[in-house]
């Protein structure tokens, strides 16, 4: 009956080494899952904060039009308005008082002379309002 109770202990006892080590090829496993997933949060930990791989002075117009306003917009609505030329449809963007943007063809001929107006602000581009300064 001696023999049958070591029997157990030891069966116990590898039982419990094997429970607190685990087998190899899982811990493998998880090391490479936990490295992986490391990896890719210092990969797009950039990409949540917003920050951009183009430069701020480089990108002068983040707002592009994809059609332009085809009527003429009252002048007493327009607030100031914004150049967005190096976009694939070149426009003129509007700005109205309610703070909505309306694009329109830099050719037409009361763009042209809303531009000329001195009454209507050439506006910074909307991502100049939002870079921070930095003093040192």
């Amino acid at each position: 009956m001696l023999r049958v109770q070591r029997a157990v202990k030891s069966e116990w006892m590898t039982s419990l080494a094997w429970k607190l080590k685990g087998p190899p090829e899982r811990m493998k496993f998880s090391m490479t899952a936990f490295l992986l997933l490391i990896f890719i949060l210092i990969l797009t930990t950039p990409a949540l904060h917003g920050q951009s791989k183009i430069p701020e002075s480089l990108n002068n117009s983040p707002t592009c039009c994809l059609r332009h306003h085809e009527k003429v917009l009252p002048k007493k609505l327009v607030a100031g308005y914004r150049k967005a030329l190096n976009c694939y449809l070149p426009a003129i963007i509007f700005v109205t008082k309610k703070n909505r943007d309306i694009c329109s063809n830099p050719q037409d001929k009361w763009v042209q002379e809303y531009i000329k107006d001195p009454k209507i602000p050439l506006l910074p581009p909307r991502n100049m309002a939002r870079a921070k300064s930095i003093r040192s």
